[in-house]
């Protein structure tokens, strides 16, 4: 089953002048194995900070790209784009997430239950939430492999401002809200074909 890897990095002054600097990465990136796709853009919250989306065969291939031969270059390759290290999160979705990255606007909600007893009810909201929004793109849920605790869904949408019009009086987001340490987040994604 494909995993994604959801990173998160503070750009550098050079990536937010000129984004095209992280294609060499990308082209990199985009030759390892395992590889399937990937996206990238700026989190419209703070724009500095840089989303890396990438899908694998098995998070193994993630894991396994320091004992690569050439795994230095891409080290080199990386630097003058990012100002310190990723975040990251591997999610195995229940369905596809390409409709939510290839959405005009991804939202990215990591929810983490304020008791741990009520992680399968707040897993059932928001996996109910990914469908009852009209207006939404490719909704995803799944839970992150670092923390079982810790649960994501991603949403497209055509705007943040549709987004918010949506949850906006949402009794469901609401309840979620109660149980769940929130952290909703977007950005616009960029899907990056290698010729």
């Amino acid at each position: 089953m494909p995993i994604v890897e959801i990173a998160t990095i503070p750009a550098s002054q050079a990536y937010i002048d000129n984004p095209d600097i992280l294609k060499p990465t990308l082209d990199w990136i985009a030759k390892a194995p395992g590889f399937i796709k990937q996206w990238t853009g700026l989190r419209v919250e703070d724009g500095k900070t840089v989303y890396h989306i990438i899908e694998w065969e098995t998070i193994e291939h993630h894991k396994n790209l320091p004992s690569l031969p050439n795994f230095q270059e891409l080290v080199d390759l990386s630097k003058p784009c990012f100002a310190s290290p990723p975040t990251i999160f591997h999610v195995p979705f229940e369905v596809p997430a390409d409709g939510a990255f290839d959405a005009p606007v991804t939202e990215f909600c990591f929810a983490k239950p304020k008791n741990a007893e009520q992680k399968s009810e707040v897993g059932d909201l928001m996996v109910s939430l990914t469908k009852g929004f009209k207006g939404c793109h490719g909704p995803a849920f799944g839970v992150t492999k670092e923390d079982a605790n810790y649960l994501c869904i991603v949403i497209g949408w055509d705007s943040v401002k549709a987004h918010v019009d949506a949850v906006t009086g949402h009794a469901g987001v609401a309840k979620l809200a109660g149980l769940a340490d929130l952290e909703v987040l977007h950005a616009p994604l960029k899907k990056h074909v290698t010729a």
